[in-house]
């Protein structure tokens, strides 16, 4: 059966919408949009690049001079240099050195630009994923967005540096050496341009098979960053059922899908610049065997043929430039085409237009027809929550309860709005949650913390992954969570206590550590509702029994005044909710029963029989123990 349809009432807030605040991306950019913040500098360059080429132009024009200077056989009194050619040669060193200098000022200037572009396109694409909801990045690889902001973004600057500036320099180049060559003449001139033209089909020709592959190359590359990125991660399960050469297999097969779309684009790329020098070369030919003609005939000087093929030679590197420049050119535009398919993301958790006046917030939730779907992979929803409703007064103690897949955690995750869900589906201290600003909701102190089973931690001290959710922490206060969370035996025995780093994800620490530090954070944001999903589950029975024990008298906040946190906790160890204040059995998405641990006792339903499971495992794991220990 299909599942059923998202309701239709989910609140979308006119544009412009924010998130925490913040405005998500404004949309995809164009070339165009790239460029306009920079016009600035391109007009500068573009100066620049007018007097390299000046200077450059100018040497065949002289060149011309010398040699006609030289063929009149003048008298030569020093060093075999006439003062007429020394003037020459003097004047094309100058020219030489002034284009060296102004052409490395428009190297500066368009190089510099495109960094800007590349700078500012990659924070506004890490601004924007700031703003996309927890959904996404289930959804989305790690390594191809890190790809997507780390090589594309290499590849749009080349595109705006690089290419835009021997685009500019070959349009510069070509509008003033083809009239001059047709002047000098008209007749040798269209002989030896005649290939070039060809050079421009040939790279119209590729252009577009050189993009297909160029993109085929950038998604092989984001999924190569994604299996290295996870098989790091992962060393551990990996080491542990000895998987090192499927690890090695697979990577193996995205590094040849990397191998074989690079030289297939290799193959493309290699084409044009042969194909470029091939017809500079038959230019030049060209313009020697018709230049030698007229030459007999009168109609051209010995210096105008030098002059003709040293413009030729001018015109020969833009063209053979025009294949790197196409390949640039292709490779930015696919690059830009994937970054733009992040930047066409839209947040579907936005901020409303309550805010949260001086104060926590009271900690009241109340969830009417809650109804949750998830994106399945082929395109459709599935119903994972169902017409759900509780109350839950603020200072509470609940407890959700169910079988693997029943929905406990996307209740969670509705209440933190964490997933878009329906107006007047949830509420907050009697406020609809789509109308909260989500900055309201989060920020400490006194607002919703989350802590998941898998608690993330940060490459950093011990101290600081405590303190990174929270303000104007105190050192007391730290030492205040670390006793609430049982972590004093562990600071005591760590090399440097709460400097201690943790390591990448908190490698260095045990797994009821870590569930731990990331309690002790949500609890120093001294938060009024406190999500635990799952959190204790690495941790020992007696120490969970003191923690929630110690959650339940409260802790002190803003003030000295000691607050009582709303608890909702997702738990499979059952014993941790013996003292709920109310227990929700899930089934399905449903709630299929509610009470207190004694009554849902009595009753005989769902949480006895998931009670009776957790004692028969347990007795069974100390019976297995007995055994061992005999043996």
């Amino acid at each position: 059966m299909s599942a059923p349809a998202r309701p239709e009432t989910v609140h979308r807030a006119p544009d412009p919408i924010t998130v925490l605040g913040e405005p998500p991306s404004t949309g995809t950019r164009t070339l165009a949009q790239l460029f306009a913040p920079h016009a600035g500098a391109m007009g500068r360059g573009f100066a620049l690049l007018l007097v390299t080429n000046a200077c450059a132009l100018a040497v065949p024009r002289l060149v011309n001079v010398g040699v006609n200077l030289i063929e009149g056989r003048a008298v030569q009194p020093f060093l075999g240099i006439t003062p007429s050619v020394a003037r020459v040669v003097g004047a094309i060193a100058v020219l030489a050195a002034l284009g060296a200098v102004v052409r490395t000022l428009s190297r500066i200037v368009l190089f510099n630009a495109g960094r800007d572009v590349e700078r500012g396109l990659r924070r506004d694409a890490f601004a924007h994923l700031a703003t996309l909801s927890p959904g996404y990045f289930a959804r989305a690889s790690v390594g191809d967005l890190m790809s997507r902001i780390t090589n594309d973004l290499t590849n749009i600057r080349l595109l705006t540096g690089f290419a835009m500036l021997n685009t500019l320099n070959a349009a510069i180049v070509v509008v003033v050496t083809v009239p001059v060559c047709l002047l000098l003449d008209w007749r040798v001139a269209l002989w030896s341009l005649l290939p070039f033209p060809l050079v421009i089909v040939a790279a119209l020709l590729v252009s577009r098979t050189m993009f297909r592959r160029t993109k085929e190359l950038q998604e092989a590359t984001g999924a190569l960053s994604s299996v290295v990125q996870e098989s790091l991660a992962g060393q551990m399960v990996v080491r542990a059922f000895s998987q090192e050469s499927a690890v090695e297999r697979r990577f193996g097969g995205v590094n040849d899908r990397v191998y074989d779309a690079a030289m297939r684009l290799a193959r493309v790329r290699l084409l044009m610049g042969p194909l470029m020098g091939l017809m500079g070369s038959f230019a030049i030919a060209m313009a020697l065997a018709q230049g030698g003609v007229v030459v007999v005939q009168g109609r051209m000087s010995v210096g105008d043929v030098v002059e003709l093929n040293a413009r030729l030679l001018q015109l020969t590197w833009p063209m053979i430039a025009l294949g790197f420049v196409v390949s640039v050119w292709q490779r930015g535009k696919a690059s830009l085409a994937r970054v733009n398919e992040v930047l066409a993301v839209r947040p579907d958790v936005i901020d409303g237009a309550v805010r949260r006046p001086a104060g926590a917030l009271r900690g009241d939730v109340a969830l009417h027809n809650l109804c949750v779907d998830v994106e399945r992979a082929d395109g459709g929803a599935r119903r994972v929550v169902d017409d759900m409703s509780a109350t839950i007064p603020a200072g509470a103690f609940v407890g959700v309860v169910g079988r693997n897949g029943a929905g406990k955690s996307m209740v969670l995750k509705a209440i933190a709005r964490q997933l878009p869900v329906a107006r007047g589906q949830v509420q907050i201290d009697a406020v609809d949650a789509v109308d909260w600003h989500l900055a309201a909701l989060r920020q400490a102190p006194g607002g919703i913390a989350v802590v998941p089973e898998d608690g993330f931690l940060f490459s950093a001290s011990l101290r600081d992954n405590l303190a990174f959710g929270a303000t104007a922490v105190t050192d007391a206060d730290v030492e205040a969570v670390v006793d609430l969370v049982d972590l004093r035996r562990d600071v005591a025995r760590f090399p440097d206590g709460l400097a201690t780093l943790v390591g990448e994800r908190g490698v260095t620490l045990s797994g009821g550590q870590r569930q731990r530090v990331a309690l002790g954070r949500a609890l120093l944001a001294r938060p009024a509702v406190l999500l635990l999903d799952d959190c204790l589950s690495a941790v020992d029975v007696e120490t969970e029994s003191n923690i929630l024990a110690a959650l339940q008298r409260g802790f002190v906040g803003a003030g000295g005044i000691v607050v009582r946190p709303t608890i909702v906790m997702v738990s499979h160890r059952l014993s941790a909710l013996r003292t709920a204040d109310e227990i929700l059995g899930l089934a399905d998405g449903r709630v299929v029963e509610r009470g207190t641990h004694d009554a849902l006792m009595r009753a005989g339903g769902l949480y006895a029989t998931l009670w009776g499971e957790v004692q028969r495992r347990a007795a069974l794991a100390k019976r297995l123990q007995a055994e061992g220990a005999q043996v």
